[in-house]
C-alpha cells in the first residue's frame, strides 16, 4: 500500500485537488500489509518523490493558465485507490507504455472513463479540450505532467499536447522518430524535434533542463513539451507552440 499512498500524494501537486482521502490510505500502509517488494521499489520512488516535488508548482501553473474553462469532470465515486487502468482514476491509472496516450483514435468517453478528473475547456479556436494528470509509471522515462486532448465539432481528436517532466527522454525520442516521423532540428535548447508537412511544421517536442529544477550530479531531469497534431491539408504547430520556438531561436541570438 505504500506505494499507492506515493502515488496519490504525487498527484496532489498536479492536479491540485485530492479525491481520495490520505488519512484512510495511511492508516492502510502503516498497518504492515508493506511486502519486501514494495521495500525493493522505494529507492526508485523516493527517487521519483524528490523531482516530482520540485516540479510540482510548474504543472499546477500550467493547469491555471488557462482562462475559459467551463466545466470540471470530477466523480469521487468513481475514483480508486488501485491504478489498474480498468476503472477511473486520478492520473490515468496504469499504462502499458508512453504510446497509449499518444493514440489519435482515443475518444472523449475514452478519456472520462479512464481519468477521474478531467478539466473540459471550448476554445476560440474551435476546438474544445480535454486537460488531465499523468503518470505513465515510476521508471526514469516515464512521463509525468499535464496532457491535453483537442477534438474537432465531430468529436474526432486533432490534437495532443503534453507539459511536463521526465529523467530519461531516450524512449520518448524514439517514439516521436519512429511513430510522428519527427527529426532533429538545430535549436540552441537540449533537443528539438520537427515534423514537417509541406514544408510547414505539423508536430514538435521540445525538451530543456530548466533552472527551477534541482537536479544532483548523477540526476538530470528534463522538461519535455510537445504538441501533434492529426496529419490532414492544413495542419500545423499552434500559434502558441510557435512563439515557444521563436523566443528560443532569439535567445541563439544574444
Amino acid at each position: 500500500m505504500k506505494w499507492i499512498l506515493k502515488r496519490l500524494i504525487y498527484l496532489v501537486m498536479f492536479g491540485g485537488v485530492l479525491l481520495v482521502p490520505l488519512a484512510l490510505l495511511t492508516v492502510n500502509s502503516s498497518s504492515g500489509e508493506a511486502s519486501n517488494s514494495s521495500k525493493d521499489g522505494d529507492g526508485i520512488l523516493d527517487s521519483l518523490g524528490s523531482w516530482f516535488s520540485d516540479t510540482g508548482q510548474s504543472i499546477s501553473s500550467f493547469f491555471r493558465g488557462d482562462q475559459n474553462e467551463v466545466a470540471t469532470i470530477n466523480d469521487a465515486s468513481m475514483t480508486t485507490p488501485d491504478p489498474d487502468g480498468l476503472s477511473p482514476h486520478l492520473d490515468g491509472g496504469v499504462f502499458s507504455g508512453i504510446d497509449q496516450i499518444l493514440d489519435f483514435d482515443i475518444t472523449p468517453s475514452a478519456i472520462t472513463n479512464r481519468w477521474a478528473r478531467v478539466s473540459f475547456h471550448v476554445r476560440e479556436d474551435g476546438f474544445h479540450s480535454y486537460r488531465v494528470p499523468v503518470v505513465t509509471g515510476e521508471e526514469k522515462d516515464d512521463l509525468a505532467g499535464s496532457l491535453t486532448y483537442l477534438f474537432n465539432e465531430n468529436e474526432q481528436l486533432q490534437r495532443i499536447e503534453f507539459l511536463g517532466y521526465t529523467k530519461n527522454i531516450d524512449t520518448l525520442v524514439r517514439v516521436m522518430k519512429h511513430k510522428f516521423s519527427m527529426t532533429r532540428r538545430p535549436s540552441p535548447i537540449q533537443a528539438l524535434y520537427v515534423k514537417s508537412q509541406n514544408k510547414l511544421p505539423v508536430s514538435a517536442l521540445r525538451v530543456i533542463q530548466p533552472d527551477v529544477v534541482k537536479t544532483s550530479a548523477n540526476s538530470t531531469t528534463y522538461e519535455i513539451r510537445f504538441e501533434l497534431n492529426r496529419l490532414h491539408l492544413g495542419a500545423t504547430l499552434s500559434d502558441s507552440f510557435r512563439r515557444i520556438l521563436a523566443t528560443d531561436r532569439r535567445r541563439d541570438q544574444i
